[in-house]
């Protein structure tokens, strides 16, 4: 299957190694309506604490203990933003997507599926769950360039970090699994 999806992303001009995942996809032809939703969901993921963290690793402040600290605080803080928001009512509100899927490889850059039915050439909003940690909602648009394949044509810098880190970390698994199984 992952053979099917490098090659109908070299016949787009997309040069991307592909791994197997499992993850539930949400989707539906973009309408323009998602920009707003788009927009909340990245504003979730990035915060003032966040924004303060990051500045002090690129300014190499932190060591590596400080570093792990501070990571488990951030995670606290969501947490505990997350409750808070629960408490009040101020969930997110999402839009009820029209299709359902799962995509079932990821490459940089492209979203893949087994079973789909995008259009070619038609622009989608996307929404899945990244099993990341923290656990996100990433929310893309992407062009599909095969009934299977969908490119990503907008995403959000600190999701792609993310999405890029979750692709290497899916190959080193898949690395680990074959050398594993070839030594016995």
């Amino acid at each position: 299957m992952e053979s099917e999806f490098i090659e109908i992303c070299k016949n787009n001009g997309i040069f991307t190694r592909i791994v197997p995942c499992a993850l539930e996809l949400l989707y539906a032809k973009d309408s323009g309506i998602y920009n707003q939703e788009y927009n909340q969901i990245t504003n979730i993921n990035t915060d003032g604490f966040e924004q303060w963290l990051e500045r002090l690793k690129s300014k190499n402040k932190l060591d590596g203990d400080n570093e792990i600290i501070l990571e488990v605080l951030d995670q606290i803080y969501r947490k505990l933003i997350s409750i808070e928001n629960l408490i009040n009512k101020n969930e997110i509100k999402l839009y009820p997507l029209e299709k359902k899927g799962f995509i079932s490889a990821l490459g940089h850059g492209v979203i893949c599926t087994e079973i789909a039915d995008f259009e070619v050439d038609v622009d989608y909003y996307l929404r899945f769950e990244l099993p990341v940690f923290p656990k996100r909602i990433v929310a893309i648009f992407g062009k599909a360039i095969d009934r299977r394949v969908v490119k990503i044509t907008k995403m959000h810098q600190k999701n792609i970090e993310d999405f890029d880190m979750y692709i290497a970390n899916k190959e080193m698994e898949n690395l680990r699994l074959k050398h594993n199984t070839k030594d016995r």
